[in-house]
C-alpha cells in the first residue's frame, strides 16, 4: 500500500513539474519573440541599406512583411494558450483575461495593417473597413496588446508576497518594464497629436519605431524574467 501511495505521489509530482515547465516554456517563447521582431527589423534595415522604418507596423509594407505577420501570429497563439494562475473569486483582472486580450490585440495588429505610406492595393480588412477605419482598428489592437502586457507587469506578475530578495528584485524589474511600456505608448500618443511641423522635424529620428521597440523589449524582458530565463540578472539585482 505504501508503494502505491509513493507511486501516486511521484506521478502527481511529475505532472506538476511538467505543468511548471510548460508554463516556463510559453513565457520564454513570448519573451524571445518580443526580442526577435525589432532586432530582425533593425538588422534588415542596416545590413540591406533600407534604413530604420517609420514604425514596426510599417514593416507590413516592406519585404519583412512575413516576419512581421508571422511573429505577431506566433505571439498571439502563445498568449492565447497561456492560462497562468486561476482567477480568484471575484477577480476580474486575471492572467487568462489579460493573455486573451493581448492575443487578440497581436492578431489585430498583424491582420489589420496601418495606413500605407504610398498608394498600394487594399488588403481584405482595408477593403472592407476602408483605409482610415482599418488604421484606427490597427492602433486599437496595438493599445490592447501593449495595455494587456503592461497589466501583466504592473498587476499580475507582482502579485504574491515578497518573501525573498529574488521576488523583490523581480517585482522591481516587472514594474520598470510596465511603466516603460506605459510611458512609450503615452509618448507615441503625444506624437500622433503633435503639430505637423513637429512631426516633420522628428521623422528622420524614427521616434515611433524606437518607442515601439522600447515597449516591445520591456515586455520581452518581463516575460523572460517570469520564465526564469534571466535568473542570473535577477539574482545580481537582489540585495545581498
Amino acid at each position: 500500500m505504501a508503494n502505491v501511495i509513493r507511486d501516486q505521489q511521484g506521478a502527481q509530482q511529475r505532472a506538476d513539474n511538467d505543468l511548471v515547465l510548460s508554463f516556463l516554456r510559453v513565457r520564454r517563447a513570448i519573451g524571445l519573440l518580443g526580442f526577435f521582431l525589432p532586432a530582425a527589423l533593425i538588422v534588415w534595415g542596416i545590413v540591406f541599406g533600407h534604413g530604420i522604418l517609420p514604425s514596426i507596423s510599417a514593416s507590413y509594407y516592406s519585404p519583412m512583411r512575413e516576419i512581421f505577420v508571422g511573429t505577431l501570429c506566433a505571439n498571439a497563439v502563445f498568449l492565447w494558450s497561456y492560462e497562468g494562475y486561476r482567477p480568484r473569486t471575484g477577480e476580474w483582472i486575471s492572467d487568462l483575461a489579460a493573455a486573451r486580450t493581448a492575443s487578440l490585440g497581436a492578431l489585430t495588429i498583424a491582420l489589420v495593417p496601418t495606413l500605407p505610406g504610398t498608394e498600394v492595393p487594399c488588403t481584405l480588412s482595408q477593403c472592407v473597413l476602408g483605409f482610415p477605419l482599418a488604421s484606427t482598428v490597427h492602433w486599437l489592437g496595438a493599445a490592447a496588446f501593449f495595455g494587456a502586457l503592461a497589466v501583466f507587469c504592473l498587476v499580475l506578475f507582482v502579485r504574491g508576497s515578497e518573501g525573498s530578495t529574488e521576488k523583490a528584485a523581480s517585482n522591481r524589474i516587472y514594474r520598470a518594464c510596465g511603466w516603460t511600456i506605459v510611458g512609450s505608448m503615452a509618448a507615441i500618443g503625444l506624437l500622433m497629436v503633435a503639430p505637423d511641423a513637429v512631426q516633420a522635424r522628428l521623422v528622420p529620428l524614427r521616434p515611433v519605431f524606437w518607442l515601439e521597440t522600447l515597449a516591445t523589449v520591456a515586455f520581452a524582458v518581463s516575460w523572460l524574467v517570469k520564465g526564469d530565463a534571466l535568473r542570473p540578472v535577477v539574482r545580481a539585482m537582489a540585495p545581498q
